[in-house]
Parts: C-alpha cells; sequence; structure tokens
C-alpha cells in the first residue's frame, strides 16, 4: 500500500486485528475449526474489511486518508474492547495450535517456540515472492505509475480507483495473515 502504490496506511494495524481475531472465533470462541481452515477465512475477511473501508475513502490523497484509516484501526480496537463475543477486555483464550499434533517432528507449543519462527519465516518468504512477483506484472506496473504521479496515470488510462482498491485489498490480506500467526502465537 505505501511502497508500490504510494497511499499512506496508518490503520494497518485494524486488519491485523481482524484476521486475528477471526481466527480467534472461529478456532475457539464460536467453532472449532483447525488453523488451516479458519486462516483463509481470516485473509478473505481482512480483505474485505479492506475493500470496505478503501471504496468509500480512496477518492481523498495523502494525509486525510492516513487519518481516515488511523480512525479506522482505532475503530477496530475499540470494538474489540467493547463486545463480550470478542472477549471484550481480556482477549479470547484457548487459540489452537496451526498443528495439533507434530508433523514431521513439527510441535506448536510454549516449549518449542522454534516452530513459530520457522512458520512466520515461511510465510513471510511466500508473501516476499509473491508480492515481488505482483510488482513485476502489469498491476505493479500501475501501482508505480499511481505511486509517481496518479493525475498522469489517469490521463494514460489506468483506472485509478481499481487498482488502489487492489492494493488496499491485498495490504490488508496480508496483515490479517500476519494477525493470524499472531493470535495463534500468543
Amino acid at each position: 500500500v505505501v511502497g508500490m502504490a504510494g497511499m499512506l496506511d496508518l490503520g494497518y494495524v485494524g486488519f491485523y486485528a481482524v484476521g486475528a481475531y477471526t481466527v480467534a472465533v472461529l478456532s475457539s470462541k464460536h467453532g472449532n475449526w483447525p488453523w488451516l481452515l479458519s486462516m483463509p477465512v481470516a485473509i478473505l475477511v481482512s480483505m474485505l474489511s479492506g475493500v470496505l473501508l478503501g471504496a468509500p475513502t480512496l477518492r481523498l490523497r495523502g494525509d486525510y486518508l492516513a487519518i481516515v484509516t488511523l480512525g479506522f484501526g482505532e475503530i477496530i480496537r475499540l470494538l474489540a474492547q467493547r463486545f463480550d463475543w470478542l472477549g471484550a477486555e481480556p482477549g479470547i483464550p484457548n487459540i489452537p495450535p496451526p498443528l495439533k499434533h507434530g508433523l514431521f517432528g513439527i510441535k506448536f507449543d510454549p516449549l518449542h517456540s522454534t516452530s513459530y519462527y520457522w512458520l512466520g519465516l515461511t510465510i513471510a518468504i511466500v508473501v516476499y515472492f509473491f508480492l515481488k512477483r505482483l510488482e513485476g506484472s502489469r498491476v505493479g506496473r500501475a501501482w508505480t505509475a499511481i505511486r509517481e504521479d496518479e493525475d498522469a496515470a489517469e490521463l494514460m488510462g489506468v483506472p485509478t480507483f481499481q487498482f488502489k482498491l487492489w492494493a488496499f485489498a491485498i495490504g490488508a490480506g496480508v496483515g490479517g495473515l500476519a494477525g493470524t500467526l499472531y493470535a495463534t502465537k500468543t
């Protein structure tokens, strides 16, 4: 969002929280979904929240967009503290680990914290290669044009609103993915 499309998003932690709370609710609070099934749902919910926030606000530029996204992050925090079905102040306990039973000697429990390191490193590498491939594509070139001069990109035929919305949704999805890892770790 910031690096490729040039939009300042200060409420990124809101998408992180949406992903974390979605995994927590699906896997422990209201359902018994495994982490591997609730993770894609959390990413999609985070992307949807990015689209819902971005659709009315992406016509703003610069500091105004940053203020709106900062407000979104604060609203998510207040909602999470307010509602009991989201755990209220203490949060949601008993979120299961990514794998309940070990796989190839990898166990996710407090005594084996290096497993979370390897999972986080693997996720970071996959996201890096996904975004690197995206940067070299038509979408990445459109984001670069928008970052450099949005008006000139619009005049050259780039549908700037559509590509900015894609950037917001993909950024929200990556934030939601990080939130899923955080929720299961803590």
